[in-house]
């Protein structure tokens, strides 16, 4: 009996024994992932992919989280996407040839990637083939599009347009003109021929009076046209902050999260009614520079079309309102408020922002004698609390019109871009 009772016992420690090498393989390695590991990540779509993207390349070259089923060749795509935004290979671009990423541009902004600010990346599978691409954003809404095909990395530029919005399965909502009755907006999906990019349109229209309605190209009924729209469930992809080079300790990813923690991780959250769905979003709206140790985040309202219009789910927001604003040191990580700064006297003046709207344009040439431009505070269009509005005006046919405006942040003098004033591109 005491034989078979020591039995017992062994049998029950050396069960306990694989069952803690089996939970700490479980930890260790990336290739098994359970459902408790997918919840933390915020990670199931309807298709079992993973969208949660709030990561970076690691110093091992992979991602954070289980993008796509293991495989080598994502790996090996994975390592060479890191290399070329460590400058370490080049892309191969069908304009541009071969080029580093530093050098690349995009086609609307002659402004090298090294020096553009605010870019934000994703991972998805673009063509559904299991590896995955690397998608960089600017802060005008261009995007590049990194893949790794036949052992060589190729770089694409999608063809600029006033509006992109990209969901996890490589399809993507586009308008054109969402402002004027030249709107043409729809859904399409990126495909990809050997080395070359191509664009499929899977429904779109023409509108928005006496529209026009397409399917694969193809002129449809509005009854044709919504039974096959009403076939699609998307969901849109996240975009994180990424710095090409990095030049603080404290990176815009960093800044992003401490600002949502801030916020107590409201980013995403959202409400609806009356035709409307309203979504918070923490957008990084200006980057440190030699002027100012700060990143400049918002916490935005998205106002959104829910049904009331035609293509609504391709239209970008109808509004933009920023609820309020923190200031992330970029070298501490520190968080202070612009009324913070402003009663430490850190408030730029306005002549000062004058000066900066001045310098923006400085092509104008402003002190040359007989110069017809004069710059000024907007006193009649309002600006939140912490915005400088700045116009510039010219002289012709005996009186003045606004030339540009500039948005100008009044404690860290960045220029802030009309879309996080107004909601358009």
């Amino acid at each position: 009996m005491k034989k078979y009772i020591a039995f017992l016992l062994c049998l029950t420690m050396l069960s306990s024994l694989f069952s803690c090498n089996a939970e700490k393989g479980k930890d260790t390695d990336p290739s098994n992932i359970d459902a408790t590991d997918k919840e933390q990540n915020n990670t199931q779509s309807s298709d079992n992919t993973t969208t949660d993207n709030h990561t970076a390349l690691d110093d091992n070259t992979t991602m954070d989280e289980p993008l796509f089923e293991r495989n080598e060749e994502h790996y090996i795509a994975m390592r060479a996407y890191a290399a070329a935004i460590k400058g370490e290979t080049c892309v191969i671009d069908e304009h541009l040839g071969e080029i580093k990423l530093k050098d690349y541009h995009f086609p609307s902004n002659y402004t090298i990637l090294e020096e553009c600010k605010l870019l934000e990346k994703a991972v998805l599978d673009v063509d559904g083939d299991g590896i995955g691409e690397f998608v960089i954003k600017s802060s005008d809404r261009e995007y590049i599009i990194l893949r790794h095909y036949d052992g060589k990395l190729y770089s694409y530029c999608l063809d600029n347009c006033d509006y992109y919005k990209f969901n996890t399965d490589g399809t993507f909502y586009w308008a054109i003109s969402p402002d004027t009755s030249a709107l043409e907006c729809g859904l399409s999906k990126i495909t990809f021929d050997g080395e070359s990019l191509n664009v499929r349109s899977l429904y779109s229209l023409k509108g928005p009076m006496l529209c026009e309605y397409f399917v694969e190209g193809n002129a449809v009924t509005v009854k044709e046209y919504y039974n096959y729209r009403d076939g699609f469930r998307k969901e849109t992809m996240d975009f994180s902050y990424f710095d090409l080079t990095p030049l603080y300790p404290t990176n815009s990813e960093e800044a992003w999260n401490l600002a949502n923690e801030y916020w107590n991780n409201q980013d995403g959250s959202r409400d609806a009614g009356l035709g409307s769905i309203w979504i918070n979003n923490i957008v990084l709206t200006d980057a440190p520079s030699s002027d100012t140790d700060y990143y400049s985040v918002s916490l935005q309202v998205e106002s959104y079309s829910n049904g009331a219009s035609e293509g609504y789910e391709c239209m970008p927001p109808y509004n933009v309102q920023i609820k309020d604003q923190i200031l992330v040191n970029a070298f501490t990580g520190e968080i202070t408020t612009p009324e913070e700064i402003a009663a430490n006297g850190k408030c730029l003046s306005l002549d000062e922002a004058i000066e900066i709207a001045k310098n923006n344009c400085e092509y104008l040439d402003f002190d040359k004698e007989g110069s017809n431009y004069r710059v000024e505070l907007d006193v009649n269009d309002p600006s939140p609390d912490h915005v400088y509005n700045i116009v510039i005006q010219k002289f012709m046919d005996d009186h003045y019109f606004i030339y540009s405006r500039n948005w100008i942040n009044k404690y860290t003098g960045e220029i802030i871009s009309p879309y996080y004033m107004y909601g358009k591109g």
